[in-house]
């Protein structure tokens, strides 16, 4: 019982090193919308550049029956990104899906909601 009791706790330990060595890079989506221009656009902020150069970036809208992808982009050199969507209208939010950079694994972040009329 001892040996099961030591085996577990060992297992244990090295659980959660694994989860301290990967843990995930915090980051942060923003928003805004340029009605002149019909584009929706942001920034995605980190700590560590790989979080958000090159960063995937997710448009949606939301509907009664759930959110409704606009479009998709990937963030330039300073972390900017730019979607268009004519006519828009409606309450949306951008996302930056969980990602893995180079070296960092980059968690998952979510904008506010803006309303556009």
């Amino acid at each position: 019982m001892r040996r099961v009791l030591i085996a577990l706790a060992v297992a244990t330990m090295v659980m959660v090193s694994a989860q301290v060595a990967f843990a995930a890079v915090s980051s942060d989506v923003s928003i805004r919308y340029n009605s002149s221009g019909e584009t929706f656009h942001g920034m995605v902020t980190s700590s560590n550049d790989e979080c958000a150069v090159g960063r995937p970036v997710k448009l949606f809208k939301k509907t009664s029956s759930g959110a409704v992808l606009q479009g998709k982009t990937k963030t330039n050199a300073n972390g900017v990104w730019r979607v268009p969507v004519m006519h828009a209208h409606g309450k949306y939010f951008a996302t930056a899906p969980e990602y893995m950079g180079m070296h960092k694994l980059c968690a998952a972040s979510r904008s506010r909601t803006i309303d556009v009329m």
